[in-house]
């Protein structure tokens, strides 16, 4: 029964993956031939191996037959080697939740067995199923786990998937820099030839992060790379992965018909893996094609499909690319409230992750790993003095308890200086909120009398006269509206980030353009380091900002408006140029009105720079900056 079982399988593979690797198919037909059951399940496990070029029904029957096996034969290894392929296959078809419960009912015993290799396989799929459930500190916590013990144990192979990880959560955390230095070490380390085949991926990961940094050069070199290596070793999965991302930055540097054939060569092999996460990223891929190619239909359809899948097999991590495609394809569609509405899920999507994975805790978790890894050192040192000399070992775990008594004071003294920190910070949040209070206060006062001195103005002799008035009512009314809904934003917020305010200020250009319908108004961003303001800074900002945008859009007779966002590892700046009729003399002479006094204190209060100077050929530029050396 169970060799018809083994054919049937085989026949099932062959059927759904019909361009398979050579390779594999020497293996299903040494399969079918074994009588012996212990070579069965080698077999069994030599074609799991190869799981990145299997469709996944198919690497779940084979690892169904291996448990099988594994329980006939009593072998306790090999249930576990088995459910190791199940899990993985689970993660594959997208159920994280299978894969998570027997991820976390075996790993236990492989802790207390020291399985090695089998273990690291457990943790590292742990920290991908962690990942796709946007849990970046479980993540972590378990790449740091296996790159310290694989060095430990000089394990070139784990030590280089454990780095891809940790570059993958530093993508995920909008760290690109970091990224980088992760896949490029990764890259070093993974030189020697034995390597090769298993760490194509890294190839393909640090071009995603070079058209991050739009380093497009840089990127297409790696993925041409991943590509020739992914066809040399037919390792279908990253085949398609270089495909894919080759075609997004063959997008973004205009070259469409590579971009195209590129795109559909990738969805073909996707098809013969039967994986919904990277189907719905080659979607994803796709949908941006079809906004720069002017097909916004096709690209809006296929969006909503994708994010239907998405939440169908619960990936969170997809959400935020996705939404920014469906946004892109309603913007070129012309379609500018569906802009709005996607932009404002976006936002809210990234608020949560910021949320859930704060860039403290990362930090943290960084840390210390690098702290177990210099213990991890004087471990091995003292083990090596105590072979020579037994005085010498004492004195060395004298050293160490040293050490521990040090740090404990260290920690103790760390501890009473947070806690002062955490009262400064306390009273300083409260200062902050009572100004903003103060603020929309003097705001909405202002607003309100205007309204009160409208109504007393309404005649009910002369209802003609009672137009302008009613107009003036309504812009009051819609001023005081946007006015508590920006303060609560910024309120509700324990902190606020550049790429929050990025976000929100694309909501107030859907708010006001309807009133400018002949001028331009958009938002470039350039930021490669993400930075936390309080919500007090973060709304004098968006104030500062907001009034820049709105002097242009009144006074300058421009024909467009562009805020451009730059953020670095240290510095932030923000700039609102305009094409209208220059500076004011009123600027030159005296430094302008109330708006632009307001601005000025604003930005005083704050700590931060802000000036004006004459656009070229015409027009005003305002810059925002929290440090002289971005100008």
């Amino acid at each position: 029964m169970f060799r018809f079982l083994l054919i049937f399988f085989s026949c099932l593979g062959f059927s759904i993956s019909h361009a398979q690797t050579e390779k594999i198919n020497a293996l299903r037909h040494e399969l079918v031939t074994m009588n012996n059951l212990q070579q069965q399940l080698t077999y069994l496990f030599l074609l799991c191996d190869e799981s990145e070029s299997l469709n996944t029904d198919t690497l779940t029957s084979y690892a169904w037959s291996a448990k099988k096996l594994a329980a006939q034969l009593k072998d306790n290894t090999a249930l576990l080697r088995a459910d190791y392929f199940i899990a993985y296959s689970f993660y594959q078809k997208s159920l994280p939740d299978s894969s998570s419960n027997i991820v976390n009912r075996n790993l236990p015993g492989l802790q207390k067995t020291n399985a090695g290799d089998l273990y690291f396989k457990y943790l590292l799929l742990k920290g991908r199923i962690a990942m796709r459930r946007q849990d970046m500190k479980a993540a972590l916590t378990c790449y740091y786990e296996v790159l310290s013990k694989a060095e430990t144990n000089k394990d070139t192979l784990n030590q280089v998937m454990a780095m891809s990880g940790i570059g993958w959560v530093q993508k995920r955390m909008v760290d690109s820099k970091e990224s980088l230095a992760w896949f490029l070490r990764a890259i070093q380390l993974a030189k020697n030839p034995v390597h090769r085949d298993k760490t194509i991926f890294l190839y393909i990961n640090t071009a995603v992060v070079y058209n991050t940094l739009e380093n497009y050069d840089s990127a297409n070199y790696y993925a041409k790379k991943g590509i020739v290596l992914a066809r040399q070793a037919n390792d279908l999965t990253d085949l398609a992965n270089a495909l894919g991302f080759y075609a997004g930055n063959m997008i973004d540097t205009k070259h469409f018909t590579e971009a195209e054939a590129s795109l559909k060569e990738a969805v073909e092999v996707r098809k013969q893996l039967g994986n919904p996460y990277d189907l719905i990223t080659d979607m994803e891929t796709l949908a941006i094609y079809y906004a720069d190619t002017h097909q916004p239909k096709k690209g809006i359809d296929l969006s909503l499909k994708a994010i239907d899948e998405a939440k169908k097999y619960d990936m969170p991590s997809k959400f935020p690319s996705l939404y920014e495609g469906l946004a892109k394809n309603y913007y070129m569609a012309g379609d500018f409230k569906k802009y709005g509405e996607t932009m404002q899920l976006l936002a809210d999507v990234k608020d949560s992750i910021y949320q859930q994975n704060s860039s403290h805790d990362l930090a943290e978790m960084k840390t210390r790993f690098e702290v177990q890894k210099k213990e991890n050192t004087i471990i091995l040192q003292q083990l090596s003095l105590v072979k020579k000399d037994y005085f010498i070992y004492g004195g060395g775990l004298l050293v160490i308890i040293l050490l521990v008594a040090a740090s404990l004071l260290f920690l103790n003294y760390k501890k009473r200086q947070q806690l002062k920190a955490s009262l400064a910070v306390s009273r300083a949040e409260e200062t902050e909120r009572k100004r903003i209070a103060a603020d929309l206060h003097d705001n909405l006062g202002a607003y309100a009398a205007s309204i009160a001195s409208a109504v007393n103005h309404i005649s009910s002799n002369d209802p003609s006269k009672n137009i302008e008035v009613l107009k003036e009512l309504k812009n009051n009314s819609n001023a005081i509206v946007s006015d508590l809904s920006d303060t609560i934003w910024a309120l509700k917020k324990e902190s606020l980030h550049l790429t929050a305010i990025s976000d929100r200020l694309k909501l107030f250009i859907q708010r006001v353009h309807p009133g400018y319908p002949g001028i331009l108004i958009d938002v470039h961003e350039d930021i490669s380091s993400d930075h936390e303001l309080s919500p007090s800074q973060g709304f004098h900002l968006f104030q500062i900002i907001q009034e820049a945008v709105n002097n242009a859009l009144k006074h300058s007779g421009c024909s467009e408006v562009i805020i451009d966002v730059k953020g670095n590892s240290s510095d932030w700046k923000i700039t609102i140029s305009d094409n209208g009729n220059g500076l004011s003399k009123e600027i030159k002479s005296d430094g302008g009105g109330n708006g632009l006094y307001n601005m000025k204190n604003r930005a005083n209060e704050a700590g931060w720079t802000i000036g004006w100077e004459a656009n070229h050929p015409n027009g005003t530029i305002v810059d925002i900056m929290n440090s002289p050396l971005m100008a």
